[in-house]
């Protein structure tokens, strides 16, 4: 029987299979007095977004291998891992329809000004008719900052369903699905874009990419959508170009910190919608990436084939 501690709440599909398997599960639910004490004796740890750092690892005497619940890296030290001769995995494509579908849904939502005008009509009455008008996304330019599993089936979505202009900047990708047009200049394709949509991994590459001076590249009138990673977006100059009519509006999914201070202004703005991390939260995602996180456990544990192995 091995020792299994998970971070955070998961799908219970996969923890199933690991009691039904005959392994001892730990729940420990974010709180990080309990990940440092069960992760001492814990065979495996399955993790979400928490930071397991070298130094927390490095206390944990029989750990075998980390099983990612999703498929960004940053919150763990996989180079790390490798020399330690720990295994990671992640859960490849299984959250990727989810996310897409949530990037896809926030800027038809700005797009339409869904939210002021729904709570507009709370609080005047039918005059919320009279609101600032939407705008179309039909025929409009989107531009995709990283062209993997989820910024291809935003482009889909895009291309297929509104008949959109889609650019896409990602420089480890070599050719584009139909509908989709790679160009090697991101600065130009944020003075195009209409909407600009990010699905970067984050990276010293990418950390930050999304600053003042690339912000200040984008039309006044255009709408930025983060379902990546926070860290990508320079927060305070994503606020000061939102506050100072430089940029129409934010569908931010992640943010920089996580979570967002209460205070934040992000809050308080009517042109921006912030979301905890949700994107990848479906039903029909949850299952999978619970279901295939938990496999790789049982490979590790038991033997068998890995999914989506890093190292």
């Amino acid at each position: 029987m091995a020792k299994i501690l998970i971070t955070e709440k998961v799908q219970e599909i996969g923890p199933k299979m690991l009691t039904d398997a005959g392994h001892e599960i730990v729940y420990a639910d974010r709180d990080m007095d309990v990940i440092k004490r069960e992760i001492v004796d814990a065979d495996a740890v399955f993790v979400r977004i928490i930071d397991l750092t070298p130094e927390l690892l490095s206390t944990a005497k029989n750990l075998k291998m980390v099983s990612k619940h999703g498929v960004g890296l940053d919150n763990i030290p996989v180079e790390w891992c490798k020399e330690h001769g720990i295994v990671v995995t992640m859960t490849p494509n299984a959250n990727s329809q989810s996310v897409a579908e949530h990037a896809f849904a926030l800027m038809m939502t700005l797009a339409k000004n869904v939210i002021p005008v729904s709570n507009a009509y709370k609080e005047i009455g039918f005059a919320a008719k009279n609101s600032k008008e939407g705008v179309e996304v039909t025929g409009k330019t989107v531009g995709i900052v990283g062209l993997g599993n989820i910024g291809k089936r935003f482009a889909k979505m895009c291309y297929g369903g509104f008949d959109m202009k889609v650019l896409a900047y990602d420089p480890y990708v070599k050719e584009a699905p139909e509908g989709v047009t790679l160009v090697e200049d991101l600065d130009s394709m944020l003075r195009e874009a209409d909407i600009v949509s990010l699905h970067a991994m984050l990276t010293d590459e990418t950390r930050k990419m999304m600053n003042a001076e690339r912000i200040g590249q984008m039309k006044p009138t255009a709408i930025l959508i983060n379902c990546a990673r926070g860290p990508i977006v320079d927060e305070p100059a994503l606020i000061d170009a939102l506050e100072n009519g430089r940029l129409a509006a934010a569908g931010l999914d992640v943010t920089d910190p996580e979570p967002v201070d209460p205070e934040s202004k992000l809050f308080k703005m009517k042109n921006v919608i912030v979301t905890p991390h949700y994107a990848p939260t479906t039903l029909e995602s949850a299952m999978r990436v619970s279901e295939i996180g938990c496999s790789n456990i049982l490979a590790c544990l038991d033997g068998g084939e890995y999914n989506g192995r890093i190292c």
